[in-house]
């Protein structure tokens, strides 16, 4: 319904195990909101079921779907909304707060505006008059706070132990947290690696499928292992054009065989991290970054929405070299996730037998794959290109991918950050002096600022793409602008919400 997704930030507060509930009755709570503020708008399941949550005016008329129709776990669940949540501003006055619960319907009011001040939030009639005490949700993660986003973001639950790639923030600047994360075991499916699971609602093999995971490379995240024989874990659902379940790199929690996991003990020489919102390759070796690469990551279209790289946490499990993709060649190969691979950057053979690479090297450092991630082949500043990546990362190694949440914000390098160029006729600026893209007659190269990057000649330079410097100040805005109200990567809901 709308055409883009805004500042939502769903979190669930479930009980405390072995507490039992005092509700019986599923119901909404009234709620005020205010100008210029956001709201905490509860509502509660007896049990898990299908459920949705939309706002109509007092009269009946639909003016949003807050939340569509999906299956949800039994508890106390908050969702975090404000004013700009809405494709247009609600004017002020009452509205009716509609949660659909298997088919019965339970009412709360919306008050908005100023008339919301005196306008004391009330459970509804419905609602219990004794609740237990949810645990705590995360508070909301906002530009100021994108260093703490994990990749679990938007998970009901919040395990006490740290250290695992749900659990570690996405501050790639925390080295000891990051390479602690690296070289932990991981819990993966038990089958091949191009065979996949599905994900239950429930746990029971006739339960609804809601996602997917592939074997033996992909990592799931163990919430509860239960004495019936089941497990419940969340991930992000593999689905490719071709799998059961097309929940599109969707954020799923569910249940599994316990007998299907099994432990996988990574290598702990060298770990990896894709990032989709920097489009960087980050490579740490022995606890430290060692280097950082460009790369490409999924482009998706409404027609093909799997073309979205599948985020989590993978192992790099089998080397299969160079491959084609209709007319482009990718060259070395290194699978991780069924039909996602980390490949050179593709190209196109000439007539006359080279490589073209005109195509899709420009693209690197933005969305651009079918769902493989692509790799830069010019060396970097520190010699590495994915050659190096081919000759020196083994199976086994842990490469994790982070998703590019609502929230997350890249910096903005200081304006006395060193840059450097060519003033001999050159076209580019570089984030060395002697970058290895430069004729050595060129070099050194001479330096100038970052602040000074949008003045006089060098508001003309483009970024090297040997070096990769950082981008320029507009385009790491625009970037940080998007990502205060959209998550790109989250497939599924950007399409739930444009219907």
């Amino acid at each position: 319904m709308y055409r883009r997704i805004l500042a939502l930030i769903l979190s669930l507060a479930l009980l405390m195990p072995g507490l039992a509930l005092a509700a019986s009755l599923p119901y909404v709570e009234d709620c005020a909101l205010l100008p210029g503020q956001s709201v905490e708008l509860r509502y509660f399941l007896p049990a898990s079921g299908r459920a949705s949550l939309r706002l109509t005016t007092q009269g009946g008329a639909d003016v949003a779907v807050i939340l569509s129709e999906r299956m949800l776990l039994g508890g106390l669940h908050v969702l975090t909304l404000d004013g700009q949540f809405f494709a247009e501003p609600l004017a002020e006055g009452a509205y009716r707060l509609i949660l659909t619960y298997e088919g019965q319907t339970y009412t709360a009011v919306l008050t908005v505006g100023q008339t919301a001040q005196s306008a004391q939030p009330t459970p509804a009639a419905s609602a219990p008059t004794a609740m237990p005490e949810p645990t705590a949700a995360p508070e909301p993660a906002f530009a100021d706070q994108s260093a703490s986003i994990t990749p679990a973001h938007l998970s009901s639950y919040h395990p006490q132990h740290t250290g695992c790639y749900w659990c570690t923030p996405m501050d790639i600047t925390d080295e000891s947290a990051v390479w602690a994360m690296l070289t932990a075991p991981i819990q993966v499916v038990d089958v091949g690696q191009k065979e996949q699971v599905v994900l239950r609602a429930e746990p029971s093999d006739s339960s609804e499928g809601i996602g997917v995971v592939t074997g033996a490379s992909q990592a799931v995240h163990v919430l509860e292992t239960r004495s019936d024989g089941w497990s419940l874990v969340e991930t992000y659902s593999s689905s490719f054009h071709d799998s059961k379940v097309k929940a599109w790199n969707a954020f799923v929690t569910g249940y599994i065989r316990t007998n299907k996991l099994k432990t996988y003990n990574v290598r702990t020489d060298y770990g990896m991290i894709i990032d989709k919102l920097t489009q960087s390759l980050y490579i740490f070796k022995d606890g430290k970054l060692f280097t950082t690469l460009a790369v490409s990551t999924g482009l998706y279209n409404e027609r093909q929405p799997y073309n979205e790289t599948r985020s989590g946490e993978f192992v790099i499990i089998s080397r299969v070299g160079d491959f084609k993709s209709d007319n482009l060649v990718c060259g070395m190969g290194l699978r991780f996730n069924s039909g996602d691979l980390l490949h050179e950057v593709p190209h196109v053979k000439n007539a006359d037998g080279t490589k073209n690479y005109k195509n899709c090297e420009p693209k690197l450092g933005s969305r651009a794959s079918h769902g493989c991630v692509r790799v830069q082949r010019l060396k970097n500043a520190d010699g590495i290109n994915m050659t190096w990546v081919w000759n020196n990362i083994k199976v086994g190694t842990k490469l994790v991918i982070w998703e590019d949440f609502a929230g997350r914000q890249m910096e903005i390098p200081a304006d006395e950050t060193p840059l450097y160029y060519n003033p001999d006729g050159g076209s580019s600026y570089h984030s060395m002096a002697n970058c290895k893209g430069v004729k050595d007659k060129y070099l050194p190269l001479t330096a100038f600022t970052y602040g000074e990057l949008e003045t006089g000649a060098f508001a003309k330079l483009t970024a090297c793409a040997y070096c990769f410097p950082p981008r320029r100040r507009a385009d790491i805005e625009e970037i940080n602008r998007v990502h205060e109200t959209q998550s790109p990567g989250l497939i599924s809901l950007l399409l739930e919400n444009k219907q």
